[in-house]
């Protein structure tokens, strides 16, 4: 399935801070304080493929334009230009409870929003159990909805709009309040409708799942497109986004310049290396020279694996580090020792300088994939995945256990 859109413009009119959809443009100029925002700027992608499905994220800081892309795709919103081509049935999970009545049973609500997706009454009551059974409320069938937890309505919403194929299926934070295990579940749900050729549009702000699930992602600010394509490479250009945006006019990007910034690892033998075995202690180097005092700053380091899924992060604030300050024309060493209970695999790490405990604050220096490192196993440590957690088996014989406590 494939989706065109050209020149996608949306603007929102309005007066007093408020959006106005009734009064024209004409009308609204007669009004002190008139505004139009543009939600969207001539967005223009063509998603999808004609032989196979394809899941794509949107991410994007508060107000970029994510939901109102959502929108307009599911046709809830119509755009003020531009052009939207696409063949096949859409399905949309944009807001959570949207259609649901909370005087009504689950099931109950079940058949009125199913038979509104396209759904008929005889197939809903065939998959009614699966569905419940999917959103782990089976027996919650007769429950009225107001008796719900968000996070069940949540499941049931999303079991509901996913219960069959779509040829495109829309997703605004569907998976944000629902926990883990319902979290992997709908996860391979997407992935289910990506094998059967449906296109999946996924906005979210969990940028590690996104990394994990989508084939490709968009970046979008301020109603722009300002990145598409390799999802790794898209979430490192929004962290660098978001630490761009975080600078106040002060002390704005003190440390852009990368030149003054040196990094490198060391063993516990002091010898630069960059290919080390699991659980291996590793000394992380971070030196710069910085042309201005810098106060009250939060260092940090942060670790992606190859697929650019953070496996690691920390700063001098969650270590009990307080008042950090650098001074002028001063260079600092800032030595990060870990251990490296890590799987095998090439991994990658940055830096950060900022102040409070995340880059979105006063962010001075932020930089992805300083360092590239690679871990190997010893034959005398095997497991899988991508953290060792050090196990240990224990095997008791019940009656052993009743003894002691005996």
């Amino acid at each position: 399935m494939i989706l065109s859109i050209e020149s996608l413009t949306k603007d929102y009119t309005g007066f007093n801070g408020f959006r106005e959809k009734i009064l024209s443009a004409a009308t609204l100029g007669l009004y002190a304080g008139t505004f139009r925002k543009k939600a969207l700027n001539k967005i223009s992608l063509e998603l999808g493929n004609a032989s196979k499905g394809e899941i794509v994220g949107i991410i994007g800081p508060n107000g970029a334009g994510k939901s109102t892309l959502l929108n307009i795709l599911s046709g809830i919103l119509k755009p003020t230009a531009g052009q939207i081509k696409f063949q096949g049935n859409v399905r949309s999970i944009l807001e959570l409870g949207v259609g649901f009545h909370s005087d009504l049973t689950a099931l109950e609500n079940v058949l009125y929003n199913g038979i509104l997706w396209g759904y008929s009454k005889k197939f809903l009551l065939e998959k009614k159990d699966d569905l419940f059974s999917f959103a782990g409320l089976s027996g919650f069938e007769s429950h009225p909805l107001n008796t719900f937890s968000t996070g069940m309505q949540m499941r049931l919403a999303f079991s509901l709009a996913t219960l069959s194929y779509a040829d495109m299926l829309l997703v605004d934070e569907a998976l944000a309040v629902g926990d883990a295990s319902f979290q992997q579940k709908g996860v391979r749900r997407f992935q289910s409708f990506r094998e059967e050729g449906s296109l999946v549009i996924v906005v979210s702000h969990d940028i590690h799942m996104m990394v994990s699930l989508c084939d490709r992602m968009i970046l979008l600010d301020q109603g722009r497109i300002v990145d598409f394509g390799n999802p790794s490479s898209v979430s490192e250009r929004y962290m660098d986004l978001i630490a761009e945006h975080s600078h106040d006019n002060a002390q704005s990007a003190v440390l852009s310049d990368k030149n003054q910034f040196q990094a490198y690892l060391m063993d516990s033998r002091n010898r630069k290396r960059n290919l080390f075995f699991t659980k291996e202690r590793v000394l992380f180097v971070f030196e710069f020279h910085s042309p201005a005092v810098l106060d009250q700053i939060t260092v940090g380091i942060h670790i992606n694996d190859a697929r650019g899924i953070r496996v690691f992060g920390t700063n001098s604030r969650l270590l009990k580090f307080s008042g950090l300050q650098i001074g002028e024309n001063e260079t600092s060493i800032f030595k990060f020792s870990l251990t490296l209970n890590l799987g095998p695999g090439k991994y990658s790490a940055g830096f950060s300088v900022h102040r409070g405990l995340s880059h979105g604050t006063d962010c001075f220096f932020w930089e992805e994939g300083i360092l590239d490192f690679e871990v190997e196993q010893t034959e005398e440590i095997g497991f899988e995945g991508i953290s060792f957690l050090e196990p240990e088996l224990k095997i008791e014989k019940a009656n052993d256990a009743s003894s002691d406590e005996s």
